[in-house]
């Protein structure tokens, strides 16, 4: 039943994060799994608008908060 409980803490979370490299680049985790590392702002933008549909000044509202923190975690 253990084994359960800790699978399921894990499925609980469904969301994206997005952290920004030193050298620019971004990498990019979908449930806590990095999906793409080393991504340029423009791959990033196409990831996020058209597969989340975070597009225009939703991408720019996380991409705001990226730069300031250098991370954000969205919820999906």
């Amino acid at each position: 039943m253990s084994r359960t409980r800790k699978d399921s803490k894990n499925r609980a979370f469904h969301g994206l994060e997005i952290v920004k490299n030193q050298d620019g680049t971004f990498d990019f985790f979908l449930d806590r799994e990095r999906t793409h590392g080393g991504m340029s702002l423009r791959s990033l933008e196409e990831e996020l608008c058209v597969r989340f549909g975070f597009c225009g000044q939703e991408f720019v509202s996380i991409l705001d908060q990226v730069e300031r923190d250098g991370r954000m975690t969205v919820l999906l």
